[in-house]
C-alpha cells in the first residue's frame, strides 16, 4: 500500500465521524479557485467596510470641529 491510499483511507474515516455518514466512498472535490474567489470578495467587503467606518470618522471629527470653532 502506498502512503497516499493511507491518506486518503483516513480522510474518509474522519469525514464521516464529523458528518455522522457512515457511507462515504470518496471524499468531496473541492474548487480552489471558488474558495479563493469567494475569500477576496470577503476580503474586498471587509476592507470596504473599514474604509468607510475610517472616513466617516474623519468626517464626523471635521463637522464638530468646525461646529465648535464657529
Amino acid at each position: 500500500m502506498s502512503l497516499n491510499s493511507l491518506e486518503r483511507a483516513s480522510n474518509i474515516e474522519i469525514s464521516s465521524q464529523l458528518t455522522g455518514d457512515v457511507n462515504i466512498d470518496t471524499p468531496q472535490k473541492v474548487n480552489i479557485d471558488a474558495l479563493k474567489l469567494k475569500m477576496i470578495k470577503r476580503e474586498k467587503k471587509e476592507n470596504f467596510k473599514n474604509k468607510t467606518i475610517v472616513v466617516s470618522l474623519f468626517l464626523g471629527l471635521g463637522v464638530v470641529g468646525y461646529f465648535v470653532s464657529i
